[in-house]
């Protein structure tokens, strides 16, 4: 691929991303107030939220390695190198598309494994407790589309921008604003070539706040035997919201590197 084709391609993923920001500080951030009527929800909330910090501590444990297990880390990085090779020996964007229907793809198998798990777990009235399959099918979404991406999910600050990426994907109003402030300064940090790192244990607690708050109303509706069957559709908007982030962010962290190697090696 050739250098100003990797420039293009970098700008208009810049582009994606600020535009997924500004929808949700726009749309999402009109009504900063609570809805008449919702302080039931209050307790709802807190119990998912504590739901969700356990699920990201658990699954995101790096003595445990559980999210490690459930990708075919060998099987996704053959596919990268393979993809990788078609990207270098084509002067267009062609065979970047290769990479981005591949990551497309391993979302949507997660999306629908989500989407039935909902609509399983809803019709039992299961609500909260789904936090955890939830969860898991989330960071592994973001680990396969990083590894699609040839980004290696086993370092510290890895696991700590895919909690970046997660809190990030469920904020809105101001929150969104200064999420997109501090991704931002990840990645441009990263695109350098630099590592970074941030408090786990507040970054794990900020995820789970922004996934709770976003989705109480659903879990709620969710917990509600039959009718909870509506999950499915609660589950899939979550998913292609987080989605949409995590093939932007990886895209991104893909092109930088290119953009970089080009730089070192004068090619």
């Amino acid at each position: 691929m050739l250098p100003q084709n990797v420039e293009k391609e970098m700008h208009l993923c810049r582009a994606q991303y600020l535009r997924f920001f500004r929808v949700r500080q726009d749309r999402l951030g009109k009504n900063p107030h609570p809805v008449t009527g919702a302080a039931p929800l209050k307790g709802q909330q807190a119990a998912l939220d504590a739901a969700f910090q356990g699920s990201l501590r658990l699954l995101t444990d790096p003595d445990r390695q559980i999210i490690r297990r459930l990708v075919d880390r060998e099987a996704v990085e053959r596919k990268f190198l393979l993809l990788d090779r078609l990207v270098d020996h084509d002067p267009g964007f062609k065979a970047l598309g290769n990479i981005e229907r591949e990551a497309a793809a391993a979302c949507g198998g997660n999306l629908s494994a989500a989407a039935l798990e909902g609509a399983g777990l809803g019709s039992l009235g299961v609500g909260n407790p789904d936090a955890v399959i939830l969860t898991a099918l989330m960071l592994r979404s973001l680990y396969e589309t990083a590894l699609l991406y040839g980004i290696p999910v086993d370092r510290p600050w890895e696991c700590d921008l895919a909690l970046m990426v997660l809190s990030s994907a469920f904020s809105s109003g101001e929150d969104a604003y200064q999420e997109e402030r501090e991704l931002s300064r990840a990645l441009d940090a990263l695109s350098e070539g630099a590592c970074f790192r941030v408090d786990r244990e507040r970054r794990v607690c900020k995820a789970a706040g922004r996934m709770a708050g976003s989705m109480s109303l659903q879990k709620f509706i969710q917990g509600i035997p039959v009718v909870g069957v509506s999950g499915m559709f609660f589950n899939t908007a979550a998913m292609t919201r987080l989605s949409a982030l995590c093939r932007c962010v990886y895209k991104y962290r893909y092109l930088a590197g290119k953009k970089r190697a080009y730089r070192h090696y004068g090619t």
